[in-house]
C-alpha cells in the first residue's frame, strides 16, 4: 500500500529550511519549486509572519534563508542548556551605532560615522557578526556603499518585535534639548 501524503508548499519549504541550515539559497529554492523568486519571497514573508509568535523564526538574509530560534526565547534556551557564559553585553559604542541604524535605516557606514563623529569599521563588523545588522543593499550614489538595517535578532535582544516599538526619537530629542536649555 503506497500512501502519498499531500503537503502544502509552505510546509515543504519549512522542512527544507530545517534540514538545510544556512546553506539554502533563494535562487535554489525558486528553481527547485519552479516558482519565481518574487513568489518565493512572498511565501517566505507569509511564513515568517506566521512563525513570529513561535519558538522558531525564519530569517531572510540577502540570498540565504534559514531557521533561527526566536530571540525572545534566548533566556530560556540559555537556561535550559546551562551555558556557563552569558551572552556578552554590547558596548556603549555598539549600542549607539545600533540605535543610529535602527532610527535611520537603511543607512551607510559613512552616514553613521557622520552622526557619531568617529570611525565605525570595527563596530559594524562586530554587530554584523552577531547578526544584529545586515547589509540590505547598495545606495545609488558614488561608490555604491552598503546600506545597513537592524535584524529581528537585534529587536529580540531589545525585547521588541519591530522598529515601530522603539521610543519616538523626535520626542526624546525634544526632551533632551529642552533640558539642555534650562
Amino acid at each position: 500500500m503506497n500512501l502519498k501524503v499531500q503537503i502544502g508548499l509552505k510546509s515543504q519549504i519549512e522542512a527544507l529550511l530545517l534540514l538545510g541550515g544556512e546553506d539554502i539559497k533563494l535562487k535554489e529554492l525558486s528553481k527547485f519549486f519552479n516558482i519565481s523568486q518574487g513568489k518565493l519571497v512572498e511565501i517566505l514573508l507569509e511564513l515568517k509572519e506566521e512563525r513570529k509568535g513561535t519558538g522558531i523564526n525564519i530569517e531572510i538574509d540577502g540570498e540565504n534563508i534559514y531557521l533561527v530560534t526566536n530571540p525572545l526565547c534566548g533566556e530560556i534556551v540559555n537556561s535550559f542548556f546551562n551555558q556557563e557564559t552569558k551572552p556578552k553585553k554590547l558596548s556603549p559604542a555598539a549600542l549607539e551605532t545600533l540605535s543610529i541604524i535602527a532610527y535611520h535605516q537603511p543607512i551607510t557606514k559613512s552616514e553613521i560615522e557622520a552622526i557619531r563623529g568617529v570611525s565605525v569599521d570595527r563596530i559594524i563588523q562586530n554587530i554584523e557578526e552577531k547578526k544584529f545588522i545586515r547589509n540590505c543593499g547598495k545606495k545609488e550614489s558614488i561608490g555604491r556603499p552598503n546600506l545597513y538595517e537592524v535584524t529581528d535578532k537585534f529587536l529580540g535582544y531589545l525585547g521588541i518585535n519591530s522598529v515601530e516599538e522603539l521610543p519616538d526619537y523626535a520626542k526624546i530629542k525634544e526632551k533632551i534639548n529642552g533640558r539642555n536649555e534650562n
